[in-house]
């Protein structure tokens, strides 16, 4: 199922300046399958983490020794972000650009001093799955053009 913004609902990104993106969004092959459920963004440590769209903070917390932020937003998605040392608290509302948190060091794998990974997937429901999150980032709007001619003069 593709992701649909709520129209004029801008998402932006969760660091300034705009990161380099050190590792793309991998989907799985199957729910529990291997992949990146998220994009990894180069930082620098201490660097404030921005919310990348109003909405409700419903985790702000360690998971497996790294702190993560996770905020849900009025269109049904979730955005995490991690590792983090949080600066709010569950049931804080954030505009979009708030500080949610600072940017910790030791995410594996980033070529960067610090790496977030910023993830984004629906908020609850049978389709509670992970989506490329530079999605939200992408012009909403669409330019249909002609298919070729199937007939070759």
């Amino acid at each position: 199922m593709p992701v649909v913004p709520v129209p004029g609902a801008d998402y932006g990104w969760p660091l300034s300046p705009v990161p380099q993106v050190a590792r793309a969004f991998d989907r799985p092959p199957f729910f529990y399958g291997r992949g990146h459920r998220g994009a990894d963004l180069a930082g620098t440590p201490g660097q404030a983490v921005l919310a990348a769209r109003d909405g409700i903070v419903v985790f702000a917390g360690p998971v497996a020794g790294r702190g993560v932020v996770s905020v849900e937003h009025a269109d049904g998605l979730r955005t995490t972000y991690e590792p983090v040392a949080g600066t709010v608290a569950v049931g804080v509302r954030v505009r979009r650009g708030d500080p949610v948190g600072t940017l910790e060091e030791g995410h594996p794998g980033c070529p960067a001093a610090a790496c977030l990974h910023w993830g984004v997937r629906r908020a609850s429901g049978a389709d509670a799955e992970y989506y490329d999150p530079l999605v939200l980032l992408r012009p909403r709007h669409v330019r249909l053009l002609p298919l070729p001619d199937p007939w070759p003069a």
